[in-house]
């Protein structure tokens, strides 16, 4: 707790499995904030993330980026990080999913 604290990040310990209990607080100066709202898709939705300060964490971050959410089927999400403005490999694995809607999924995406 104390060198979680010391980073600047929030400690909230949970009973829930698998929940971390070291991570940065909302208005951290590190990563990505959202920039506007998100769009509706055919099979989801997709808002574009700007980076909120010049502190890395990494080096050489993207910004903007791009998050694409996929409602695949009642039990599965896929989501995608993408840089709009320049091509990047990707693995080239198709999984095509139905498609469900927000109501008919076993899980919640905020």
């Amino acid at each position: 707790q104390e060198a979680c604290e010391a980073r600047g990040c929030t400690w909230c310990s949970s009973d829930v499995p698998n929940a971390p209990w070291c991570f940065f607080p909302e208005n951290s100066p590190y990563g990505y904030a959202r920039s506007g709202n998100a769009v509706q898709t055919d099979k989801g939705w997709r808002v574009t993330l700007n980076k909120r300060q010049a502190l890395s964490l990494f080096g050489n971050d993207i910004s903007p980026i791009v998050l694409e959410v996929e409602f695949q089927t009642k039990d599965r999400l896929r989501f995608r990080l993408y840089d709009p403005n320049a091509q990047r490999f990707e693995v080239p694995l198709k999984i095509d999913g139905p498609g469900v809607t927000a109501e008919e999924a076993n899980y919640e995406v905020e």
